[in-house]
């Protein structure tokens, strides 16, 4: 008899070691094809000026002090790179792809506790078949370790919570003040609601109200003060920021009284569902289904549909919002989903749609993320700029006698050629980068009116600005980069970045 799909993943002689390769295939393939994207340079920038220094304590971006993030998602990447040889787009996403990896662990363990093995398996299928998921965990951020971190702590939670002994507790503890060390304080409040609501809905508030648990705590807070307390001790007055100033305003001033990113308060009804998707024909049906299924429900189905409810509205009364924020609550979305999926009438007809469902996007992720970033980025690009650019530096002296100038590049541009952090990039203000005139350039730069007289500067910047910068730069000769492969094929050449070399050269 020919299995089906969902058998085959989530059978009952279904492996978790399969889950677990399929989600590292998909994770780890081609991780670093893609080139830096957005604000994935923070994370470049600061830790190369961390190594360039030695000084992991006090983070810098562009050559100013920048405290945004607590230091341990910095940490993990220069490890790497001192492993790896190197600073290089792998190393800086491998960290969010191994905690792509714990939270597959943490969510099979997660339904696996809650229910059943079959919940584990499923939820960990639809995990890595979410397209946001995949696409965090394959970027470098705080975000993928912030999710990994809080779920891992509500499994351990779940798998401990009958012991209630010291060092379970600790542990739990730990893990929250790890993960909040990454991203912030959003850890260890999401994981405090979800407790809360465990504790109210099996009324054990008794068994866990007691002073052993306060004594647990200690060591947590310790592990989380002590990089601020190292910040602060070792050359504390040189440096402009105090981290735990900034943990309050990025946690708490952000939540009551948002600076930025207050997106409608409308914005997670839509964003939560795109966070789901392709599940999201599923997720739809399963809350809708929650008014007639309640009443036959476990207590551990109810806590998984309270805890999407309890998540969303606790994200959507923050007054800072934006899409991203929401992602710690996809992974119980997914369980909330599975758990809907594996119950009532209809089991068996949804659970063979779900199957098809997981092996169809596992099939299209893998071909968008490992093969398609792949091959876009190949054949040209920044990195391959970079590259012809150092070989021609080389052609003629050292490198390191060759100054670079940073004429408006993408930020990336520092990372790609090595430059050391101490390297302005002179950005235009003001005025749109397409409007610029050979004029409006000269006021913005006024060094470059004796560019001329130099043989031993390159100034990188746009193609944007080349026919008027070449009006200026007459004793240079310009190297473009070329369009990567499918650059070309959508025929994007907006971001194109140039350098101009002296013609002596």
């Amino acid at each position: 008899m020919r299995r089906t799909c969902s058998e085959l993943l989530w059978g009952k002689s279904t492996r978790f070691v399969w889950l677990f390769l399929a989600a590292a295939i998909l994770l780890f393939t081609c991780l670093g094809s893609r080139e830096i994207w957005t604000q994935e340079h923070r994370w470049a920038d600061i830790v190369s000026a961390m190594l360039q220094y030695q000084d992991y304590l006090h983070p810098r971006l562009d050559g100013v002090d920048y405290y945004d993030k607590p230091l341990l998602s910095y940490w993990f990447i220069a490890g790497l790179a001192k492993v790896w040889g190197g600073l290089t787009t792998w190393v800086i996403r491998l960290p969010s792809a191994l905690a792509g990896l714990l939270a597959v662990w943490s969510i099979y363990r997660l339904g696996t506790v809650l229910k059943d093995r079959r919940l584990g398996l499923l939820a960990g299928w639809m995990l890595i078949t979410t397209f946001y998921f995949i696409f965090w965990a394959r970027t470098s951020s705080a975000d993928m370790l912030n999710l990994a971190g809080t779920l891992f702590a509500i499994a351990w939670y779940f798998s401990k919570k009958l012991n209630t002994s010291f060092w379970d507790y600790t542990i739990f503890f730990l893990i929250l003040a790890v993960t909040a060390l990454c991203k912030g304080l959003v850890a260890p409040v999401v994981a405090g609601l979800l407790v809360f609501l465990d504790v109210m809905l099996s009324k054990t508030a008794k068994k866990h109200l007691r002073p052993v648990v306060l004594f647990a705590l200690i060591p947590a807070v310790m592990v989380y003060l002590i990089p601020f307390w190292a910040s602060g001790h070792f050359n504390g007055n040189q440096y402009g920021e105090n981290g735990l100033m900034l943990v309050y305003r990025e946690n708490v001033t952000r939540y009551f009284q948002p600076f930025d990113h207050e997106d409608p308060v409308y914005s997670y009804l839509f964003n939560l569902p795109l966070y789901v998707l392709p599940w999201t024909v599923f997720f739809i049906p399963a809350l809708v289904a929650l008014k007639t299924r309640w009443k036959r429900m476990s207590a551990h189905s109810k806590w998984m549909a309270l805890s999407v409810i309890l998540l969303f509205l606790f994200f959507t009364l923050s007054g800072s919002r934006r899409n991203y924020y929401i992602l710690p609550v996809v992974p119980f979305a997914i369980l909330m989903t599975a758990d809907w999926i594996l119950s009532g009438p209809d089991t068996s007809k949804r659970n063979r749609y779900a199957g098809r469902f997981a092996v169809l996007f596992y099939l299209l992720f893998f071909i968008t993320f490992d093969v398609g970033q792949w091959a876009y980025y190949s054949g040209g690009g920044i990195r391959a700029f970079a590259e012809t650019l150092q070989a021609r530096m080389h052609q003629t002296r050292s490198g390191s006698e060759w100054k670079i100038v940073m004429l408006d590049p993408e930020s990336k541009m520092r990372f790609y050629l090595g430059l050391s952090p101490d390297i302005k990039n002179y950005a235009v203000s003001g005025a749109l980068r397409a409007s610029q005139t050979t004029d409006s350039l000269l006021a913005a730069w006024p060094f470059l009116r004796y560019a001329n007289q130099q043989r031993d500067t390159i100034f990188v910047s746009r193609k944007q600005y080349e026919k008027s910068l070449q009006a200026i730069l007459t004793h240079y000769v310009v190297l473009e980069e070329t369009p990567a492969f499918g650059e070309r094929i959508l025929k994007k050449y907006d971001n194109q970045v140039i350098a101009f070399i002296p013609k002596t050269s």
